[in-house]
């Protein structure tokens, strides 16, 4: 288990969900592309921003693009952990999105993230200070959950009516769902659920 995930992640700026996923768009690293059939190929690979995969067999080949019709994941070899990605069917969305994988299990859930940098200007003043601007990076984390028994993953909880949506999503685990009665769980908890209906529930089905 990942421990580490179990710290709220709506509000911090930067996270290892960013680390992972941002890294895996910068350059070429060690991985593994996974065909539906079952084998896979390992080499070097790096995530374009339309979710295919460039993958190369030797660093000195040239890349080819692969997507969800051809392989169904990749996984990036780094130093501490390996990091997972799969393609994965959203509700409402036409084309699978090539998703960080957080848990797999009865219930999955999956991270995509994007980063982007945003200029705050400073105005002179009546001393004739100087226009300076200053860059903020700014990073956005997209939650997905999927039930084994769904074909299609569904957005994380929104801000509205979290407590509701939770209860009726995690509705025959009731350990989860007098956490949320009693607020115990709340929205920066919904990965440690997640694990604990894995562990603890899912044989409950």
């Amino acid at each position: 288990m990942k421990i580490f995930l179990l710290f709220l992640f709506i509000l911090v700026p930067t996270t290892i969900f960013a680390e992972n996923s941002i890294k895996a768009l910068d350059a070429y690293e060690e991985a593994t592309i996974h065909f539906h059939d079952g084998t896979s190929i390992r080499g070097y690979a790096k995530i374009t921003f339309n979710s295919s995969v460039k993958f190369k067999v030797t660093e000195d080949r040239e890349p080819e693009a692969w997507t969800e019709l051809m392989i169904k994941g990749v996984t990036f070899h780094r130093a501490i952990d390996d990091i997972d990605f799969l393609y994965v069917k959203l509700e409402k969305v036409k084309t699978p999105l090539l998703l960080e994988v957080i848990e797999l299990g009865e219930i999955s859930i999956f991270v995509d993230v994007s980063s982007n940098w945003i200029s705050a200007n400073h105005s002179t003043n009546e001393t004739g200070m100087l226009h300076t601007v200053t860059s903020i990076q700014n990073t956005t984390y997209s939650f997905f959950l999927k039930k084994e028994s769904e074909k299609e993953a569904i957005r994380l909880f929104g801000i509205f009516n979290f407590k509701k949506k939770a209860i009726k999503f995690f509705e025959n685990c009731p350990q989860i769902v007098d956490r949320l009665n009693e607020k115990k769980y709340k929205r920066g908890n919904i990965i440690e659920m997640v694990y604990y209906y894995n562990d603890y529930c899912a044989a409950l089905d």
